[in-house]
């Protein structure tokens, strides 16, 4: 019923090299209809199902998806955060060389970035993504803003996937995983 276990199942097959299921369960997220509390999940989704088609390296059989949805959009830096709490609200601050912070409350930065719609009653994914990135060091951080949820299950974990050269060749990946202590706290992911 929610589209975060669908894109993490896509993308732990993409990273087995399980290209074909890994496409055909993305686009899983990306055709169907979901709750209004998952804003920009499958134009998230669909940047990433482009990208693992465009760098498997094999012919993968695309006849099920919409043919005008095909298309890699590369990017120079991408970062995506996720959490493992439901009705959860955890904001991804990205900030850039010239000291310019993309939130969800100002989305479109002068250099071109571009920060998705907030989650605030989901898992995530939130989304940062610049076409050319200027040279220089981009802090990124997360800031929990607080929860809806009755915590049986401890303190809520984020995940936050930075990628240089999403969609291409080059690509390079890091993945970080932080356990958040209580709301309102703002902690630092890495640069």
């Amino acid at each position: 019923e929610e589209p975060q276990s669908y894109r993490d199942l896509s993308l732990a097959l993409a990273a087995d090299r399980q290209y074909q299921p890994a496409i055909d369960t993305l686009y899983e997220v990306v055709a169907k209809p979901w709750h209004g509390r998952f804003p920009d999940v499958e134009i998230i989704t669909l940047a990433e199902l482009n990208a693992v088609i465009a760098t498997s390296g094999v012919k993968l059989d695309v006849s099920r998806i919409e043919p005008r949805l095909i298309r890699n959009l590369p990017l120079d830096l991408r970062v995506v955060l996720t959490w493992d709490a439901d009705n959860t609200d955890i904001d991804l601050w990205v900030t850039d060389p010239n000291g310019e912070k993309a939130f969800y409350g100002h989305q479109l930065t002068y250099q071109g970035g571009r920060m998705s719609l907030d989650f605030t009653g989901g898992y995530g994914p939130e989304e940062f993504s610049l076409k050319r990135a200027k040279p220089g060091k981009y802090k990124v951080e997360a800031q929990y803003f607080g929860d809806r949820r009755q915590a049986v299950t401890g303190p809520t974990t984020l995940q936050v996937k930075l990628a240089t050269r999403f969609g291409t060749a080059e690509q390079k990946e890091q993945s970080i995983t932080l356990r958040l202590q209580g709301r309102q706290e703002t902690v630092y992911v890495g640069e």
